[in-house]
């Protein structure tokens, strides 16, 4: 069962889980956790993939490009048993993260354009989590660390009633915290595990430029706090070598906001949960594959720059599991259907029809 559960793990660490909630990218994941390990209980896992979202743009009257840009995400994580009822994780991730080019569409570009700025966002976040488990009994486990995050990016767009600005901010890093419970049955390969993941408050500095001529960056200094969420993890053995496996994240989006001195960037008005439902398959020794179904109800994640400008997701992911000896190499593809969404007015940009593909693969040691 345990080769299985790896292959359902990485269909939810692309697309599934990188287009949930507007900007919410990796899940913040613990599987690793709970792996077994190899002969002195210990386990190592390095993922890579690739997600290439697109959607479409109809403006009354003219012709939009495509804002969605590829990204690359990764992930990295050791677990190593310290006694027979102690283990330690630490867990590499990147949560959060928004690419957007609006250049080309009439979303508060004009002054822009006239410096050569090419409206839109990129933002990125790195996290690293260390995190303790300690089984009470043959069922029963708690878990609880710490984590380690960072911001960066740069916003181009219009900052609320002060106008158009080009932001451009990194934090330092700056920590969270994060608990849970787990009960599991061995016996028919039964997990479910709790976790809580706080609030994170990101103190960043930067610059400010106002697109105008002859224009100097205005040094700035803002927080921006990442959302608390909440992830339920299951799975269960549902007959010989077949595994039943899902999740449910509640990401409390509502009140996030990018707003410095000059005005309010970005701001969501609402929650996202996202669920996700799978068969993993063992056929042998070596290989093993899983299906995954996923969904997110359609919202509105309204902001001054419509920072996601799709809402909403249904997905599917294959992935299959190749093992040799201790290593096993995961390999996986997700198709995500993309909701609707309308920004603006006069005109209204409408964004339809996207969709994403991610493809990811991954390398499971345990020793």
């Amino acid at each position: 069962m345990k080769r299985i559960a790896l292959a359902a793990l990485l269909t939810t660490a692309t697309a599934t889980s990188a287009l949930a909630g507007g900007i919410d990218r990796s899940g913040q994941f613990l599987g690793p956790l709970f792996e077994k390990g190899g002969e002195t209980g210990s386990y190592f896992q390095f993922g890579i993939g690739s997600v290439e979202p697109s959607v479409g743009v109809s403006v009354p009257g003219l012709t939009g490009s495509d804002p969605l840009d590829t990204y690359v995400p990764w992930s990295a994580a050791i677990k190593l048993d310290v006694t027979d009822k102690l283990s330690f994780a630490i867990i590499g991730d990147q949560p959060f993260g928004a690419n957007v080019n609006y250049s080309g569409l009439p979303i508060q570009q004009a002054p822009l354009d006239a410096l050569g700025i090419e409206p839109g966002a990129n933002i990125k976040s790195q996290a690293w989590t260390g995190v303790l488990r300690y089984k009470m009994d043959e069922n029963w486990s708690i878990h609880g660390g710490l984590r380690a995050q960072k911001v960066s990016g740069n916003v181009n767009a219009n900052a609320g009633t002060n106008g158009f600005r080009q932001l451009v901010a990194s934090s330092d890093i700056d920590f969270g915290g994060l608990v849970g419970v787990a009960y599991e049955r061995p016996d028919i390969a039964l997990r479910v595990a709790l976790t809580y993941n706080s609030e994170i408050d990101q103190g960043l500095t930067g610059t400010e430029t106002a697109p105008a001529p002859g224009s100097t960056p205005d040094a700035t200094s803002f927080t921006v706090t990442t959302p608390a969420s909440l992830n339920l993890e299951f799975q269960t053995g549902i007959a010989a070598d077949t595994l039943l496996f899902g999740s449910v994240r509640y990401v409390e989006w509502e009140g996030f906001n990018l707003a410095t001195r000059t005005g309010q960037y970005v701001n969501f008005d609402e929650d996202s949960t996202t669920y996700s439902l799978g068969i993993g398959r063992r056929f042998n020794e070596t290989w093993s594959a899983a299906v995954t179904l996923g969904f997110e109800a359609e919202g509105e994640f309204v902001s001054n720059t419509a920072l996601a400008p799709t809402t909403g997701s249904q997905s599917i992911g294959l992935a299959t599991n190749y093992t040799q000896g201790n290593t096993t190499v995961t390999m996986g593809v997700t198709y995500a259907k993309l909701g609707d969404r309308q920004f603006g007015t006069a005109p209204a940009v409408s964004f339809t029809d996207g969709e994403a593909i991610g493809v990811g693969v991954r390398l499971g040691i345990n020793f």
